[in-house]
């Protein structure tokens, strides 16, 4: 919320009222701090305070092009004009860069670069710096246009919130919003202020903000090390960081985010924000799962979809959910291509997340270290076929919730081998409650050595 002070050092104070304004207000600080030896300023756990009169577009967009100069095309047109002399390639990228998009075409026209002409091109840098800046940075799609209507860009607060998920055309769409359509009764808050939100969201192709805005001056701190922490990833990875920072930061940082946050996330293919509470509950997950990178990887489903098997970890352990459909996904996937494949591991960590999710208690556990001492005895002692026959019927009974049938699967391997299922008898007596007493089992029922014991890792 911004509150108006008259007779006051600062005539305009901000407080984390929604997180619009958190986000808002993590933007205008990095501004601020960007132009301190010229504007004063105030930061303190509850408010950020500032004069209007200080947040000029000039200045607004010389911080623009410093905090994403790699995303102006006319930066390394600028950082080109400073050599001396050129190959053919970088001529070539030149001219390139010279058509880059669409004001770049307007500002350079028909110019052609000979290796001659650089001055003239610097005098037209210099001429158009503001349109070149402003033209690229609210039209370009990972820029101000993935957050709000780049229309809005420094116009004064309308009738709608200029960020999209927020924004209807008024002239439109505002009377059948309205309550009674009567247009009078339309509530919508806009500010320009937050024009400075692209400035407080760190990431890729999904961006994140975490709001934790019980102090200005700790949400400020957590997202710049998040962001700092991302710059140093990108070095080596080039896509899934700003999700596997967050989580991995949380799961290895004992201190850094010890109680329940808001994180608002934005992906770049979608026109709407979407929240995620990150509540203690996960955050102990999180913490004793202790591993986490096994999950950052895509799979293919179909030719036109891939699973993102990071984003749904994430996702269930946010809500505190079994992760139940990847584990039987997985375990079909293994199932086709026989024992070959590298999913036991994998496996036995989604098993770990439902035993941590779900407060596995040591009778359970001690179920599953006999589940999987069992399946590895079974498939040490029954030739390839049986055992691989004998894992599919299996697969087939837990995926389509035909527990009878596996509870007389085992039952009938145990008979064939010899062997005493003693686990059995806990999914006779609830086998929803039990199941991962049977993943377990499926899931060790390969003749593949693990250096980490499936039945013996959970927390």
């Amino acid at each position: 919320m911004k509150l108006k002070k008259e007779n006051d050092q600062f005539d305009t104070w901000l407080e984390a009222s929604d997180w619009r304004y958190s986000a808002a207000i993590a933007g205008l600080s990095a501004f601020l701090d960007f132009f301190k030896y010229e504007i004063e300023y105030e930061l303190s756990d509850d408010y950020l305070k500032f004069n209007e009169s200080d947040i000029t577009e000039e200045r607004y967009l010389e911080f623009a092009e410093d905090r994403f100069k790699e995303q102006f095309k006319h930066k390394d047109l600028e950082r080109y004009m400073c050599l001396d002399e050129w190959t053919e390639d970088q001529m070539k990228e030149i001219n390139e860069l010279l058509r880059g998009n669409s004001i770049m075409k307007k500002v350079f026209g028909k110019i052609k670069f000979d290796g001659t002409n650089q001055e003239e091109i610097r005098e037209l840098i210099d001429a158009n710096r503001k349109e070149l800046i402003q033209e690229t940075f609210r039209n370009k799609s990972n820029l101000y246009r993935n957050f709000a209507n780049p229309g809005q860009l420094f116009k004064e607060p309308g009738t709608c919130c200029r960020l999209w998920g927020y924004y209807v055309d008024g002239g439109r769409k505002t009377k059948s919003l309205a309550y009674n359509f009567d247009v009078n009764t339309f509530v919508s808050k806009d500010d320009k202020l937050f024009d400075f939100i692209p400035f407080a969201f760190w990431g890729d192709r999904e961006v994140f903000f975490v709001n934790a805005n019980y102090s200005l001056k700790e949400l400020i701190s957590i997202n710049q090390r998040l962001e700092d922490r991302i710059g140093r990833e990108l070095e080596t990875s080039k896509t899934n960081i700003a999700r596997k920072t967050l989580f991995k930061t949380i799961q290895v940082t004992s201190d850094f985010l010890n109680y329940g946050a808001e994180v608002i996330v934005k992906q770049q293919d979608n026109e709407f924000f979407e929240t995620m509470y990150i509540r203690r509950e996960s955050i102990k997950v999180l913490q004793k799962l202790k591993v986490y990178e096994p999950f950052c990887f895509p799979v293919k489903v179909t030719d036109n979809y891939y699973l993102d098997v990071q984003r749904k970890v994430t996702e269930c352990i946010l809500n505190m959910v079994r992760v139940d459909e990847l584990i039987e996904f997985f375990l079909k996937q293994a199932v086709r291509r026989d024992a070959k494949s590298d999913n036991e591991y994998l496996i036995s960590m989604f098993i770990q997340i439902n035993i941590l999710i779900c407060g596995g208690e040591e009778e359970m556990k001690k179920s599953m270290r006999a589940a999987y001492a069992c399946a590895k005895k079974v498939a040490k002692d029954l030739p390839e076929n049986k055992r691989g026959s004998y894992r599919q019927k299996l697969t087939s009974a837990v995926i389509f919730k035909d527990y009878d049938r596996c509870c007389q699967i085992l039952l009938q391997l145990s008979n064939y081998t010899g062997m005493d299922f003693e686990f059995v008898y806990d999914l006779f007596e609830d086998f929803e409650k039990n199941k991962d007493i049977v993943y377990t089992f499926i899931n060790a029922l390969t003749t593949k050595k693990e250096s980490n014991e499936q039945g013996g890792n959970e927390e």
